[in-house]
């Protein structure tokens, strides 16, 4: 997985910039971003949390933790998610002919991946909006 110094010179090349300007952006000279973009340096913490703030990337993206960049707080905003896990959940709840590994998934199985979805939104509803107030 691509780490700090790749994520950032992709977010940088896909935004048109060059390292001078996007070290005016987030107050480095043009050498810094370019050392960072090396891995011969790395970004301070408040440098890197500018960079995922203006490239609007989680922290983890920046950092090459996750492949998804967009940040828990948008996550959170996005009704989107909401929406597609309840449509997956309404199928898992009315469909009786869903196969897993070509055979037809039983109840047990069923009500399990359920309650896991319901659950695993709430730890994502949770973990954003502690990320929100933090």
């Amino acid at each position: 997985m691509p780490g700090f110094h790749d994520r950032l010179r992709l977010l940088r090349l896909n935004k048109g910039l060059t390292q001078e300007e996007l070290g005016k952006i987030v107050g480095k000279s043009k050498n810094n971003i370019s050392q960072y973009e090396r891995n011969a340096r790395q970004a301070d913490d408040d440098t890197k949390k500018e960079l995922a703030k203006f490239f609007n990337v989680s922290m983890d993206y920046l950092m090459g933790i996750t492949e998804h960049s967009t940040p828990v707080a948008k996550l959170h905003d996005n009704k989107e998610i909401d929406e597609e896990l309840n449509k997956l959940v309404r199928k898992l709840e009315v469909d009786d002919d869903l196969l897993f590994h070509g055979e037809p998934i039983r109840e047990r199985t069923r009500r399990v991946i359920i309650k896991s979805l319901k659950h695993v939104k709430e730890i994502a509803e949770d973990t954003a909006t502690y990320d929100i107030d933090k």
